[in-house]
């Protein structure tokens, strides 16, 4: 009877517990309730996110296109439009495999980009475009199919080139026979593949033509009618020797002349029109003493001008064959008096140079690695420095907005 008792008295002990923890429960339950409804009372409804676009202002000589070659991954290349003066990204656009370089119209208002994509990614049926893209938005407006053999390599400026007036966007091709595809723009069509016989690369000379180098010691220039065809081709005599002393394909257009250097240092002013082509005697860039100290110019592309008549030509301590290795100085040269004025030393060797049009301009240099350096270009102040991809630069570009 007495552990009947006991038990009991345990059943009633559990039976109280439970009870207790019902009544506790139920009490949160209410209480949660309570809150609930008085955060749905007092939260405002969700408003659906506006996706808009952000529209760039009105463009700045100051801005700077930097063509990422993707060295990591060249099928994922990319092109930044960046703001030098506040080192800020406007935007980015990808564009295909191996960037070169871009072209754009007179106002700044489109870019025109030569591509390449391949159907699975790295392989598969190849297809090479000249997108458009509009500056403002950065968005693609279209693009035309152009022969699917566009030339590409090292990060050069002139495996593309833009007719003066704007009309035309001309595409070196290497397959390795040499050609140029020639676009118009404005019809967005493909008016002409012209074949070059072993000339390469493309520099504008006026409205209707183009000039080529040859492996021979001469100048192509191609003349066009206005449909984009072909109308006449005509060559200047040999004025280089490839064997001794070999001209660089990296050149810079100056008040309309091209300016070229040598292996060694020769400077070489071809002035060219649609009218025709003149090549002006040479002059050294480099004295005897600046030669057996083994200066020579050197960098991916080296060379860059201001309208003021002033070279800038990135210059390294290598010796003979040292046209790769980037400049450990940047040497301002005076073209009217033929000598140098200034000397640019850059934190670190630099391998792409490129200099603003404007009356204030700045001269901006990359790095090998994530950094490009700017100066004022007159006079060589240090003026910062903008973050480039971890890899190093390609092409720098400043946008003409004169």
């Amino acid at each position: 009877m007495r552990v009947s008792r006991i038990a009991e008295g345990i059943d009633a002990k559990k039976s109280a517990a439970i009870s207790s923890v019902h009544r506790i429960f139920r009490a949160c339950i209410a209480s949660l309730g309570l809150l609930a409804a008085t955060l749905a009372g007092a939260a405002e409804p969700l408003k659906p996110e506006a996706i808009y676009v952000q529209r760039l202002d009105a463009p700045s000589p100051h801005w700077l296109i930097l063509n990422d070659p993707n060295y990591s991954g060249n099928m994922d290349s990319k092109i930044y439009l960046i703001d030098a003066d506040r080192n800020h990204t406007l935007g980015m656009l990808s564009a295909g495999g191996w960037r070169n370089a871009v072209e754009y119209s007179l106002d700044f208002k489109t870019i025109y980009s030569p591509e390449t994509y391949y159907e699975r990614g790295t392989r598969g049926q190849r297809a090479d475009v000249l997108s458009f893209y509009d500056v403002a938005t950065l968005s693609v407006l279209g693009e035309v199919k152009i022969p699917p053999k566009r030339g590409s390599g090292a990060t050069l400026r002139a495996y593309s080139g833009r007719s003066d007036d704007g009309r035309f966007v001309y595409v070196f091709n290497m397959t390795p026979a040499m050609s140029v595809s020639v676009i118009d723009v404005t019809q967005r069509t493909v008016t002409a593949e012209i074949t070059t016989d072993g000339c390469a690369m493309v520099y504008p000379s006026g409205d209707r033509s183009f000039l080529s180098l040859c492996g021979n010691g001469r100048i192509r220039q191609t003349v066009l009618n206005n449909n984009g065809e072909v109308t006449a081709t005509r060559f200047t005599d040999r004025f280089f020797d490839p064997n001794q002393d070999p001209l660089t394909e990296k050149a810079t257009r100056l008040t309309g002349d091209w300016f070229f250097v040598t292996f060694h240092g020769a400077v070489h002013q071809v002035e060219a029109s649609d009218a025709g082509v003149r090549v002006l005697p040479s002059w050294p860039l480099l004295d005897e003493q600046q030669l057996a100290g083994g200066w020579r110019p050197g960098g991916p592309h080296f060379l860059a001008s201001h309208h003021s008549g002033l070279l800038y030509v990135g210059m390294n301590r290598g010796g003979p064959d040292s046209h790769k290795k980037p400049g450990e100085e940047i040497w301002v040269i005076n073209v009217a008096a033929k000598k140098r004025q200034q000397v640019v030393t850059p934190p670190s060797p630099v391998t792409q140079l490129a200099v603003s049009s404007d009356d204030k301009p700045l001269l901006a240099a990359a790095s090998e690695g994530p950094e490009i350096y700017l100066f004022d270009a007159l006079d060589g102040t240090p003026k910062g420095s903008l973050s480039a991809p971890i890899l190093g630069a390609g092409v720098l570009q400043f946008v003409d907005v004169r």
